[in-house]
């Protein structure tokens, strides 16, 4: 997990940088700060990365993905990542894992937060945010922007990727009584930026070259959720419906001509969730334990307004439960299945299963725990994938869905009361029908099934110490082998990862300095040459990133701020072709009215 307070100290700007840190991660960005950014999971692809943002599917029907430059981190309490199978809860898309992102809340006490800063780019970045409530009755309403002259992301050339980013979120809830509770989100995305194209010389491989094309994209969640408590709480209704749009445009400027894109995205979602507290007096303190039930329904629709202009639709009916028991306070068991009924393609059953065991008592200053999952999951393909239609690229109405059977066991190691907390864990899947993209003559590509298994496992390591209260040391790697039917690395997967960090409180608290530096191993990737226009891998090089943040409060609700990226001005790159930002510094200033204006406070 990654705190807001993590988050603040380390003043990280985009969730999808936030997290670089974790064990089993990978993140690549194609170009500048508002390109396409993805999260692979366990070796998995980036949509088979499920995004939840305040419990509303993110991910956009057409590419299957969310796209993290679109979720500035400012308005973030916190990050969660579930990793492994997940589809016998969340559904299709889960096969890496679960990303759930819960934003701000507006309980406490009314409070305005200011804050702007500039850097490195001609950026500047500024954001408000209102807030407060009581357990009866909250709100919130956030904002934010960031513009850039940014850099250039191709090799050659001059020409700078400007780019800029709205982020807007509404919340609020009331509560008229104990037992009953409504909750509404509203939020919306608009980016904009500039991108290069694709040079391609008579032999070679394709790069990045200086062009006037840019891109767009406006993304507008909503949810609302009510709940009920009832038999004295033993019972908990849950009724929620969900709607997520994603336009995405983009304007290719080429030696060929210009040419115009854009695809419409809409997930409607509605379910009813109901967990029964089966606990009874005589076994307290010996089992507790609970069964919830899930049904589903969800609706998507795809539109390549740029194409045929015709909107395609597809459906599907879900039921889910999962049991849950925890004995003697040591040993917690779950057990999940569900059934997705699709309008579309076959029905698809997935489970899951998960331990963990804690063999210390509570009041030891030492403890081990074991853990250990196995399960199914599974991603349907996308829209784009059965239905894009762009220059040179040829849809599949005939994909079959992607199916994945995984494990992992791990065991956790705690000293001095969790003073010292390490963790080691080992994971393995199989991918059967992987989606991959097949490329043809005349410069068309399309997607297809592999016909073979694809396999991925993997170690995590993670540390985190705290040697007295002012200071906290975090260390994580991981080693990761994902290979395709062929037995070949996947790309844009490093085979080595980690990352070490510290932060230093001062001050009497009223300051932290951060130190981070995150280690990427060399990476494979692919590039394309001419004339035959054939697909070359290649190996990108490794690098390391480092980080110096600092904040200090100057007097209560006066806050400055600082940091320092790429610190030792590393060249390297994410996708082949596209260069990336080097050493670059930032500073600026929060001022907060009312609440709580103490360093690190949350909302």
């Amino acid at each position: 997990m990654v705190s807001g307070q993590q988050l603040a100290d380390q003043q990280i700007r985009h969730a999808g940088d936030a997290l670089r840190s974790l064990p089993g991660v990978s993140v690549s960005r194609g170009g500048s700060v508002a390109a396409q950014t993805q999260v692979r999971i366990r070796g998995a692809e980036g949509n088979h990365t499920l995004v939840l943002i305040d419990g509303i599917v993110a991910n956009q029907p057409g590419t299957g993905e969310f796209d993290f430059s679109n979720l500035p981190a400012d308005q973030i309490e916190r990050i969660e990542v579930i990793k492994g199978a997940q589809s016998s809860l969340y559904g299709s898309g889960a096969i890496g894992g679960v990303v759930n992102i819960v934003t701000k809340r507006g309980r406490g006490p009314a409070s305005t937060t200011v804050w702007a800063e500039a850097g490195s780019f001609k950026t500047a970045e500024s954001g408000i945010t209102v807030s407060g409530g009581s357990e009866r009755a909250h709100g919130l309403l956030s904002y934010s922007m960031r513009n850039t002259n940014g850099f250039n992301v191709s090799i050659d050339g001059n020409e700078t990727d400007a780019s800029a980013i709205r982020s807007f979120i509404m919340k609020g809830g009331v509560s008229p009584t104990e037992n009953f509770s409504v909750d509404v989100v509203v939020r919306n995305v608009d980016k904009r930026g500039d991108r290069d194209g694709d040079l391609f010389a008579l032999s070679g491989l394709s790069r990045q070259t200086d062009t006037f094309s840019h891109f767009a994209s406006n993304v507008w969640l909503a949810g609302i959720e009510a709940r009920l408590a009832t038999f004295d709480g033993r019972l908990e209704h849950r009724v929620r419906y969900n709607y997520a749009e994603t336009i995405l445009e983009d304007t290719d400027v080429g030696d060929f001509g210009t040419f115009f894109a854009r695809n419409d995205n809409v997930r409607r979602n509605a379910a009813y969730l109901a967990t029964l507290d089966l606990g009874t007096p005589s076994l307290a303190g010996i089992l507790r334990h609970s069964l919830t039930g899930l049904v589903e329904q969800e609706n998507e629709t795809f539109n390549q307004i740029t194409g045929d202009n015709l909107t395609r639709e597809r459906s599907r009916l879900a039921f889910a439960g999962e049991y849950r028991a925890d004995l003697f306070e040591r040993l917690t068991v779950t057990a999940n299945l569900r059934r997705d009924d699709n309008e579309s393609f076959a029905d698809f059953s997935t489970w899951r299963t998960a331990a963990s065991l804690r063999l210390m008592d509570r009041t030891s200053p030492w403890g081990l725990r074991p853990h250990a999952s196995y399960g199914t999951a599974v991603k349907l393909p996308t829209m784009v994938e059965q239905f894009g239609q762009f220059a040179g690229f040829v849809p599949n109405p005939n994909l079959r869905a992607e199916e994945s059977t995984g494990w992992d066991a791990g065991l956790e190691l705690s000293l001095a009361h969790g003073a010292v907390v390490v963790d080691a864990t080992y994971f393995s899947a199989n991918l059967e029908n992987e989606i991959v993209s097949r490329f043809l003559p005349f410069f068309q590509s399309t997607v297809e099934n592999l016909l073979g298994e694809s396999t991925r496992e993997g170690v995590e390591l993670s540390a985190r110490w705290r040697p007295y209260a002012w200071l906290s040391l975090g260390a994580a790697y991981t080693w990761l082998d994902s290979r395709d039917d062929a037995g070949l690395p996947e790309i844009r997967r490093a085979r080595d990862s980690g990352r070490l960090d510290a932060t230093m409180a001062f001050a009497g608290g009223r300051g932290t300095l951060t130190l981070a530096a995150a280690y990427n191993g060399a990476t494979p990737d692919l590039a394309f040459g001419l004339p035959t226009f054939e697909t070359v891998r290649v190996k990108l090089g490794d690098y390391w990133l480092a980080t110096i943040a600092a904040r200090y409060m100057l007097q209560p609700g006066v806050e400055l701020f600082g940091r320092v990226e790429n610190v030792f001005d590393a060249d390297y790159q994410e996708v082949y072709g596209f260069e990336t930002a080097g050493v670059a510094a930032y500073a600026g200033l929060k001022l907060t009215f009312g609440g709580d204006a103490g360093i690190g406070s949350q909302k």
